[in-house]
């Protein structure tokens, strides 16, 4: 008796990176909107999320490389990511509120 046995080699699953490339505007205060743009969101929000310095933003909307989200009440001045799956992104840096660094002369 002759027994043939065969196996498929499947490649190992690769992970999609995900990034945020830039956020607009880059200061603001609580309440107010901000446009993240990246790559590799997903379509859907799911269980993915948004914090501002480890504080949970609520989602206006999601698309695999735009969100729009607003601005949490306890935010304070710190990095910006998006957490999908359980992976953060890069962060990127939002300052709570925006200074005005132009000096005055009187």
């Amino acid at each position: 008796m002759l027994f043939l046995v065969g196996c498929t080699k499947t490649p190992a699953p690769t992970s999609v990176t995900f990034s945020i490339s830039n956020i607009s505007p880059n200061c603001g205060v609580a309440g107010e909107t901000i446009i993240i743009t990246g790559t590799s969101f997903g379509d859907t929000q799911g269980s993915s999320m948004v914090t501002f310095n480890g504080v949970p933003a609520m989602v206006n909307s999601w698309s695999n490389t735009q969100i729009e989200v607003l601005v949490p009440n306890a935010a304070i001045t710190g990095n910006v990511l998006v957490t999908v799956n359980g992976v953060n992104s890069n962060g990127i840096w939002f300052t709570i509120p925006c200074y005005d660094h132009v000096a005055h002369i009187i």
